[in-house]
């Protein structure tokens, strides 16, 4: 028993090294190679765009006055699967060349090798991230575990027969992606959608159905969060932990957002939620969190890519 603690001491300490880029690198990259994954992991986002941007044309859900560029990534200001307000602004900025990109070269020059497990949380709020991040996942030829939920904030996966899960099984047939989530949830309050009535929720779970994954039907916050980690299982496994989005049992419960900006954690925010959350668990085990929210202030200090819409 004490061989197995020291072993899984031994392995945080080397996988924290990776992430906080110390010499110990497990994969050397060449700038070549990190660069050709950045490409194309772009490319496959734009190809997921024009996939979905069709498919909205096809079902009449297609709005060229909010979605100028044609993502297919910006939803509508309000639907029965509305969970909260959201900026539009910050869902202009998340459909922009380049996040992917910056996904591949930090985690590739954080050394992230191949086959290293990878554990994600996407709400429906960001689209155009959650296809970021798994474009970026797949390049790196990460093995991904992850679970997404079906509520979204305004003008994100917010329409009705094209939430995320629904959209992330689209791309999967189409086989624009072939990484994704293995779980799914009914997201918004408390992880249940306890902002919607009993239409809505027919509708939500019509859209769990509809992404063809297992659902982890939660009675409360804290049971969520319990489902979760009993789906991701030893955080040790993981060489780091992503979150996309608002989800209320990745980022805890409580009054206040303590997670209240983009980029890596490495610690657990001050303070207790109510009650912690999946990104606590983690930093906990200090498995490193990279959390992708706070858009305009991540990127003005990141420099990711273009604030305007283009």
């Amino acid at each position: 028993m004490i061989k197995v603690k020291l072993q899984k001491v031994l392995l945080l300490i080397v996988l924290t090294g990776l992430l906080l880029n110390c010499p110990l690198q497990a994969v050397e990259w060449s700038e070549e190679e990190i660069e050709a994954m950045a490409k194309r992991a772009e490319a496959t986002v734009q190809k997921a765009y024009d996939f979905l941007w069709q498919y909205r044309l096809e079902f009449d859900m297609a709005d060229s006055i909010w979605d100028p560029k044609k993502t297919g990534m910006i939803g509508v200001e309000h639907t029965l699967l509305t969970t909260t307000l959201g900026n539009k602004n910050a869902k202009y900025l998340s459909t922009q060349p380049g996040w992917a990109a910056w996904v591949v070269r930090d985690l590739a020059h954080r050394g992230l090798w191949p086959r290293a497990d990878v554990a994600i949380t996407f709400s429906g709020s960001f689209p155009a991230l959650n296809i970021a991040v798994l474009a970026a996942l797949q390049e790196l030829e990460s093995d991904v575990h992850g679970v997404c939920s079906v509520g979204a904030s305004s003008w994100g996966a917010n329409c009705i027969g094209l939430s995320w899960p629904e959209m992330e099984r689209l791309l999967r047939e189409e086989d624009i992606l072939n990484v994704g989530c293995s779980a799914v949830t009914l997201g918004g309050s408390g992880d249940r959608g306890g902002e919607w009535d009993d239409y809505a929720m027919k509708l939500a779970l019509t859209a769990v159905k509809r992404s063809r994954l297992p659902f982890l039907k939660a009675r409360n916050l804290r049971d969520s969060i319990k489902k979760r980690m009993n789906f991701y299982g030893e955080t040790a496994d993981y060489v780091c932990y992503i979150n996309v989005g608002g989800n209320h049992a990745s980022l805890g419960g409580g009054p206040l957002l303590r997670y209240h900006r983009g980029g890596w954690y490495f610690e657990q925010a001050g303070g207790k939620g109510n009650p912690n959350g999946v990104m606590d668990a983690f930093l906990e085990d200090g498995i490193p969190c990279l959390n992708m929210l706070m858009l305009a202030e991540l990127n003005h200090k990141e420099k990711i890519v273009e604030s305007r819409p283009r």
